[in-house]
């Protein structure tokens, strides 16, 4: 049977950080954060890059039994295959003959017949990158600050009609308050009926609702009427913070669904989210404490690499 093993090696790298052909070598993902080329008005996206380690030749199982359970033959055929695999690799990179794998990289030798590894620059396996590619744009050309300045010291001066406006309104409320301060102040008008009298209804509402609480919760004691003057401290609503681990951010709705049927392949309950500008986040659980969270966070970042906490309420 005739597989091409290279296939599976990438749809591995995107989800694992190491995969080894058993006695030949590793493949490495290693983050990179986004950058900016400024000279030549590059932008590129956070990327995982893959590197060749020539050391790590022991089988753990990965690569071997991701073959058999995606093509559906045994594990001792799988382990056939890879090992012929990784024999007809070491076969082929001669002196002067470069070996290509698509989408990973190149394998040569140099002069001191040293195994070379060159990464495919084009290739991204950070699943919270994907969709977005590196891309061109020409620096702003004759931006003046100082001109933005200037225009927001010459900005036009309130106009007359406003002013008078103003005038007018004063002219009215001042002699009211004026007349309110003059007025004598008998506590006994008040005395039992502060809340009532409030000039702010929404004051009166929020009286009604504290006592209505307080009739409801204990209903068998008697409240003094004189009790009722003081103060009364509006009820404070709390809410409960919680902490969500987001295993990836996208714009479009596929790629956010992609994920979603990725984490429920592996057992978790995930939830799709609004984010700042128009993105989808994808969060594999929720916890109710940042300890929970990031105890749960060290496990998904081996499966999603670039996962994080976000808290909610």
């Amino acid at each position: 049977m005739t597989i091409d093993v290279s296939v599976y090696i990438k749809e591995l790298l995107f989800g694992h950080d190491c995969v080894i052909i058993p006695g030949f070598g590793a493949f490495i993902g290693n983050y990179s954060a986004a950058r900016i080329d400024r000279e030549a008005g590059l932008f590129y996206p956070p990327s995982k890059k893959v590197t060749f380690n020539r050391h790590l030749i022991n089988n753990d199982g990965l690569l071997i039994g991701h073959l058999s359970s995606r093509t559906g033959i045994g594990y001792g055929e799988a382990r056939d295959i890879v090992s012929a695999f990784a024999g007809d690799l070491r076969n082929r990179i001669t002196p002067g003959n470069r070996v290509s794998l698509p989408q990973i990289g190149t394998f040569s030798l140099n002069r001191e017949d040293t195994l070379i590894f060159e990464p495919d620059s084009e290739a991204n396996y950070l699943l919270t990158s994907y969709g977005l590619d590196t891309f061109h744009r020409q620096p702003v050309k004759d931006y003046d600050v100082r001109k933005r300045v200037l225009e927001q010291h010459h900005k036009p001066t309130v106009p007359h009609s406003s002013v008078k406006r103003m005038l007018t309104r004063a002219a009215v409320i001042i002699p009211l308050l004026v007349a309110m301060a003059l007025v004598p102040f008998h506590k006994e008008i008040f005395k039992g009926k502060v809340e009532e009298s409030s000039l702010n209804p929404l004051a009166r509402a929020e009286l009604e609702y504290n006592r209505s609480q307080i009739t409801n919760i204990t209903p068998a004691v008697t409240v003094d009427s004189s009790a009722l003057s003081a103060p009364v401290t509006p009820a404070v609503i709390v809410q409960e913070e919680r902490f969500m681990i987001v295993t990836g951010s996208f714009q479009s709705e596929a790629n956010a669904l992609t994920m979603v049927e990725s984490l429920r392949n592996r057992g978790y309950d995930p939830v799709v989210s609004s984010g700042p500008n128009g993105f989808l986040r994808v969060s594999a659980k929720t916890y109710d404490t940042m300890t929970e969270a990031e105890a749960a966070l060290k496990s998904l970042n081996r499966l999603y690499s670039g996962s994080w906490i976000c808290k909610t309420r």
